[in-house]
């Protein structure tokens, strides 16, 4: 009850990246990409800030209000375009080499990220994070978007671990288990987790195609996450 209904409605992107970042936490001291800066990635960013303060951690956005955010909340931040450029900067982050590409994107080998959070799921997040994985890191997919072919050839060079990550359940914090929206409302009543200003947009019911416009033009209206308000 102490919960504001702006942040309490954050719960389930919240607990769909909890599951994510749980089942593949980073080594210690490591470095984490968190590709995508919208719902997913916001809230894994400020799970990683919160339960791993050891770990860097780089965000990949995609429009600026997104980064803002994301800045807000301790990542170093890069813009998602163009892929080229993404990798030049993550490896230079990371401390990644480059190998130069006699054709399509170079690859950091050796690469300097141990896991990336993709909450895009496009072809082009997909490779850019092959490419900049350190030897056997993960990419760990949460984001959806329609099936398409990309170049994967770093998945068996560097023999990574290419694994799926799908809505949420109990999952164990702090030595805890506990259903993940539980570890939500728990972590913000702490003020472990403070997700001020994610929740950008509210509207009517009956005003849906404004609330569907402000997403689908996120450059322009700021949009991050867009609910209804039915109070």
């Amino acid at each position: 009850d102490g919960i504001p209904d702006d942040i309490a409605v954050l719960a389930d992107p919240f607990s769909v990246s909890l599951h994510s970042v749980t089942r593949h936490p980073p080594p210690v001291g490591g470095r984490a990409l968190v590709y995508g800066a919208g719902a997913l990635g916001t809230t894994a960013t400020a799970i990683l800030r919160s339960l791993y303060p050891e770990v860097e951690v780089l965000v990949v956005a995609g429009h600026p209000a997104q980064a803002a955010l994301a800045r807000s909340l301790g990542a170093v931040v890069i813009d998602s375009d163009p892929a080229e450029a993404v990798i030049e900067r993550a490896a230079a982050w990371s401390g990644g080499v480059l190998q130069p590409a006699h054709s399509g994107l170079p690859m950091a080998h050796p690469g300097g990220i141990d896991v990336v959070y993709d909450t895009v799921g496009t072809t082009e997040s997909s490779e850019v994070a092959v490419r900049l994985l350190r030897t056997r890191g993960t990419l760990v997919k949460s984001g959806v978007n329609p099936p398409a072919r990309w170049e994967w050839s770093p998945l068996y060079f560097k023999e990574l671990s290419w694994v799926g990550s799908n809505a949420f359940g109990v999952e164990e914090v702090d030595g805890v288990r506990r259903h993940a929206m539980a570890h939500f409302l728990d972590l913000v009543s702490d003020g472990r987790i403070d997700l001020s200003g994610m929740l950008t947009h509210t509207f009517r019911l009956s005003e849906w195609r404004d609330a569907f416009t402000a997403l689908a033009t996120q450059d322009d209206s700021g949009a991050i996450k867009v609910a209804f308000d039915f109070r």
